[in-house]
């Protein structure tokens, strides 16, 4: 995938609803708490990670651009799962050493009342809910905006199982906003976006 970006707004709008087409005739899909996403951004997504493919249902869920927040270690992908980061658009970030040019590309995207997803354990490897890193808390205090939780329910080894022809069901709960300010505690956040989306999830997650 080289040198992937958001792409424009009419192109991940399209993207958007081709996503909730597969998503509705590959597997059972649903969704909840769609009220609590607020009618425009910008606002910040904050999902649990459990497959490389968790953004397209997160997108058919929405239908409406998001900014996706994609780390560099990710980005060299099989084929069958680049395509929707490659035909969506996603914005590189290396984790080890952010760039300031990654933190104003960032800046830009909220700028313009975009929604931005932004995964907050960082990474699909591990069972469980895991530890939450801090930049979905920098960019919601920085910019007072608030962070969606998100849950993302039976995506884990979703792709096999649609090979063999099962329908599993699949499920996005969106949880109630979660408001910051200017001066509010990031590790204070960060737990308390961790909390929420922990309490969406199965207690058997």
């Amino acid at each position: 995938m080289r040198e992937p970006h958001p792409r424009s707004w009419p192109v991940r709008y399209v993207v958007g609803v081709f996503s909730l087409f597969l998503c509705k005739v590959l597997t059972k899909f649903s969704v909840e708490g769609r009220k609590n996403l607020p009618p425009t951004g910008p606002y910040i997504i904050a999902p649990n990670h459990i497959d490389d493919v968790d953004p397209a249902p997160i997108t058919a869920a929405v239908v409406k651009p998001i900014t996706y927040l994609m780390a560099e270690d990710q980005a060299e992908l099989p084929w069958y799962k680049a395509w929707g980061p490659w035909c969506y658009g996603v914005m590189l970030v290396n984790r080890s050493n952010l760039q300031v040019s990654t933190i104003k590309n960032i800046q830009k995207q909220i700028k313009k009342k975009e929604r931005i997803c932004i995964f907050p354990e960082g990474t699909v490897k591990g069972d469980g809910l895991k530890e939450g890193k801090r930049g979905v808390a920098y960019f919601a205090i920085k910019n007072g905006i608030p962070i969606i939780p998100t849950a993302v329910i039976g995506t884990k080894g979703i792709l096999e199982k649609v090979k063999s022809m099962k329908r599993e069901s699949v499920k996005v709960v969106f949880g109630s906003p979660i408001f910051t300010k200017s001066g509010d505690n990031i590790d204070d956040v960060t737990a308390k976006t961790m909390q929420e989306i922990k309490k969406l999830l199965p207690e058997d997650y």
